[in-house]
């Protein structure tokens, strides 16, 4: 995708630092006049001089560049296709992103709201259509309707019903109203209950985008964690083992292990794990529960952010940050990011560095994002064998599906086919843009024989431009190199001659150019009501 216009934006803050354009261009080391098309999006900008004029402007280079905004450009062209209409060109995103993005950000708030809704009313229509208590009061109340109809037309027609005749059908249709009120009191009961309230998926969207905000990076968390580690760690003890000691001591906290559970249990006071759980799934289970007993009220001040709407989605935060904090306190940063940079960010060797695992690692790898000491900026995404989706961590120009349906060719798929060893992949989106992609299938419980293990794969994505940077580039870095041609998912892919297409694209292949390729979102059909007929069948039945 290209660039957002930045030109205004370089112009307006160097009028609001009080600099001229020749002075701001001879503090850069060009000419007034080239500064003069940068300004006015004649000339691209980018690299040192992106990065020096920043500087110069006392700003973030994420500011001034825009790719804090590319998100909320992707998010619009999203939205258009979810809705089947005709996507936004490029350049008509980005000038409304870039110029207006308070009325960009309104249109997706909007369209999440209508999301909401309509998902709302899906899941009402499945469940008055599958859930059996619903259709036996359904039947019920239509079956109490037709009866008090009937006798209430017997008593208008015959009006010279015996006195007798006529009060027995008066308790009929007395009785048959109590009844459908009854009927329809349990109705209202089973809709207002738990279990009849919807779900929608705007609390995970929700979290998604409070953590791309933040660039999956917390400095605040990392310098508590950076507090807690040299409070917890006396002289010559073992981290971990000062960990296990302080929640012992502290927090009442013993590690318990059971052969009857399928997954650990974390809770105030208790922390009960699956016999056979792998030791560093154990160590980062009791640096999480550290971290939320002793940063609860930092972590409750994070998430008291105005993204976050709701409860739900306020909790699934909190948790997410308290993964944080553990890997922060498993890994300290800076010590971890020389490694990183020293072992050119091979994972498995970082993992037994750290004595972490490959997801760990690779999770803490996205977190390395502190200005002025950054790593390599990742991308992180992890999917079931049957493509359930989870974890999504974006980069703002590399957004990750939130949901199923990614694309069969990348290489966290094949992945499950080569356990116990990373795969890399070099790839081309639509837009031409090459990334580089890195997935392994890792193994989370390993229980008796005959149980099935728990097994996910763990993808990293980066641009390829840092291919020299990562082991894992050593072998796409001749010319030759060719890439594998991918998309983000069937939905949103205009390649015509893909051999593993699964769903057609939701807009036709254009010839005069691809417009952006990002995660869409298929639509979903309605329930029809149904019909007289059918009605009357469910009476007759």
């Amino acid at each position: 995708m290209a660039r957002l216009p930045i030109g205004a934006r370089i112009r307006d803050r160097r009028r609001a630092c009080g600099l001229t354009q020749s002075g701001l261009a001879a503090a850069a080391g060009i000419s007034a006049s080239y500064l003069n098309l940068i300004e006015h999006d004649k000339r691209p900008i980018g690299g040192a001089l992106l990065r020096r004029i920043a500087e110069l402007l006392e700003s973030d280079i994420g500011q001034i560049s825009g790719a804090d905004d590319m998100h909320l450009a992707l998010d619009l062209l999203e939205l258009t296709r979810s809705l089947g209409g005709e996507a936004l060109q490029d350049e008509s995103t980005l000038a409304l992103v870039a110029r207006f993005p308070d009325w960009a950000q309104a249109f997706v708030r909007l369209h999440r709201r209508y999301r909401e809704a309509t998902e709302s009313a899906l899941a009402l229509s499945d469940r008055l259509s599958q859930d059996p208590a619903l259709l036996e009061l359904s039947h019920a109340v239509l079956s109490q309707v037709t009866a008090i109809r009937s006798f209430a037309e017997i008593l208008e027609v015959h009006g010279d019903l015996a006195v007798e005749e006529r009060s027995r059908f008066s308790k009929i249709i007395a009785n048959q109203s109590d009844q459908l009120a009854a009927s329809a009191r349990q109705m209202l009961d089973v809709l207002g209950s738990a279990a009849g309230q919807t779900h929608p998926s705007t609390p995970r969207e929700e979290v998604d985008d409070f953590l791309m905000a933040h660039r999956n990076h917390f400095p605040r968390i990392e310098a508590a964690c950076d507090d807690l580690r040299a409070d917890v760690r006396t002289a010559g003890t073992n981290p971990a083992a000062a960990i296990e000691e302080r929640l012992a001591r502290r927090h009442n906290l013993e590690l318990s292990v059971s052969a009857d559970l399928h997954r650990p249990i974390v809770g105030p006071g208790r922390l009960l794990i699956p016999e056979g759980t792998p030791e560093t799934t154990v160590r980062f289970l009791q640096a999480r529960s550290l971290a939320e007993a002793e940063l609860a009220p930092l972590l409750d001040e994070l998430t008291q952010d105005p993204q976050l709407t709701s409860d739900q989605a306020r909790g699934s935060a909190r948790m997410a940050l308290a993964r944080y904090a553990a890997g922060a306190l498993r890994f300290p940063y800076a010590p971890f990011l020389e490694a990183a940079e020293a072992l050119r960010y091979d994972v498995e060797w970082l993992a037994a560095r750290f004595g972490g695992s490959f997801e760990q690692v690779a999770h803490r790898l996205v977190t390395l994002r502190r200005p002025g000491a950054a790593g390599v900026p990742f991308a992180f995404l992890r999917s079931d064998p049957a493509g359930n989706l989870s974890k999504p961590l974006s980069l703002p120009e590399l957004r990750m599906p939130r949901l199923g349906g990614a694309c069969p060719l990348w290489v966290l798929h094949r992945a499950f086919a080569l356990p116990d060893r990373p795969v890399a992949q070099l790839v081309e989106l639509p837009g031409d843009e090459r990334y580089l992609f890195v997935a392994r299938c890792v193994t989370k419980t390993a229980g008796p024989y005959g149980s099935p293990p728990v097994t996910f794969s763990v993808m990293l994505g980066c641009d390829a431009v840092y291919l020299d940077r990562i082991v894992y580039g050593d072998g796409f870095a001749g010319h030759g190199t060719r890439p594998t041609a991918v998309g983000f998912n069937c939905r949103s892919c205009r390649r015509e001659d893909c051999a593993q297409r699964a769903h057609p694209a939701v807009l036709p292949h254009e010839a005069s150019g691809e417009a952006p390729h990002v995660p869409g979102m298929s639509g979903r059909k309605g329930a029809k009501d149904s019909s007289r007929e059918e009605k009357q069948t469910i009476l007759a039945g």
